[in-house]
């Protein structure tokens, strides 16, 4: 039987489980949800090629091809801090072809807009997480201070003397909450990816970045950049001698972004299930979790439904941060 047959056949046994799910379902839209997937399916990435988004998705949807019997295509939509591939997604057909790679950018929105540009809850349905990510703060080489500390005490002394790249819309958060906390100005110099930014930062046209560990990993090995501090309640392995914000007095920066797959809202639940089923195997395989590992990403699968109510949690709790913090809604 062809790959693509028992894909259909378990579809077709996952609206019997299902019942009253899929009888809600007109007939046309359960023969489809059933043949799922016939076309290839488009995976949305938020940013530029190259950041961690991309780098998931790619070793994702080579395997996720395999599985479902038609190409995972991987298209980049950077623009707006992640906004512009949300909203293509969002506004795209519920038909599980169009499948939007995302997690923090979503999450954080609501703490940093008064109308955020895509409603997670309202717009999109989850598929699954796929990993965590570590993130750090580094600097420019050539930067005079070698310390978060000093970074800090350079900044106060010239305010808005030190800026800092901004990638993602989690991270303009995250660029808030320091200047709130640390009593800094630090200037925020937003870039459509981490591409661009790196090459403001080697070209010493700009002094901070957050980014990813597995994007920042081959810099910081060949002294390219300079962590500064990391993200998360633990120090990472790979930097053990690199404090967390944490350990620095900066509270709040605890929580590990992560990346996931969502859908338009209205896609069939079938669909959404097959494609978590895919996700799913793809992530168990030990190879995909080797090279994942490798480039420093936790491999994190779940349910669509733990998916969704992580990502309400973590937004409920940025708005709650946000607050405290006193940053102001754009």
């Amino acid at each position: 039987m062809s790959v693509k047959r028992l894909l259909a056949v378990a579809g077709a046994s996952l609206c019997t489980l299902l019942g009253a799910a899929c009888l809600s379902m007109p007939a046309a839209a359960q023969d489809a949800a059933a043949r799922y997937p016939d076309q290839p399916v488009r995976l949305v990435v938020v940013y530029q090629a190259g950041g961690a988004n991309d780098i998931v998705a790619r070793v994702l949807a080579e395997r996720m091809s395999t599985t479902l019997g038609q190409q995972v295509l991987v298209v980049n939509k950077p623009g707006a801090n992640g906004a512009i591939g949300a909203q293509y997604v969002a506004t795209a057909p519920a038909d599980g072809y169009t499948v939007l790679m995302g997690g923090a950018p979503l999450v954080v929105a609501r703490a940093l807009y008064k109308h955020p540009p895509v409603d997670f809850e309202k717009s999109l349905a989850p598929v699954g997480k796929a990993v965590n990510l570590s993130l750090v703060l580094v600097s420019r080489k050539q930067y005079p201070a070698q310390t978060f500390q000093q970074v800090v005490a350079r900044e106060r002394k010239q305010p808005g003397s030190t800026s800092m790249a901004i990638t993602a819309s989690a991270y303009e958060f995250y660029h808030a909450r320091i200047n709130k906390l640390a009593g800094t100005d630090f200037l925020k110099v937003p870039y459509p990816g981490v591409p661009a930014a790196m090459n403001d930062l080697n070209g010493n046209r700009v002094d901070l970045l957050i980014d990813t560990m597995a994007a920042q990993k081959p810099f910081l090995e060949t002294g390219t950049t300079r962590a500064l501090a990391v993200f998360g309640s633990r120090r990472l392995a790979e930097l053990p001698g690199v404090p967390t914000l944490g350990e620095l007095g900066m509270k709040g920066f605890e929580d590990q972004p992560y990346v996931g797959m969502l859908v338009p809202r209205g896609t069939p639940d079938p669909v959404i299930r097959k494609l978590n089923g895919a996700l799913n195997a793809a992530l168990a395989q030990p190879d995909v979790k080797a090279r994942l590992e490798k480039l420093s990403f936790v491999v994190a699968p779940s349910t669509p439904e733990a998916f969704h109510q992580e990502m309400k949690t973590d937004a409920d709790r940025f708005v709650e941060v946000g607050l405290q913090a006193g940053i102001e809604k754009q």
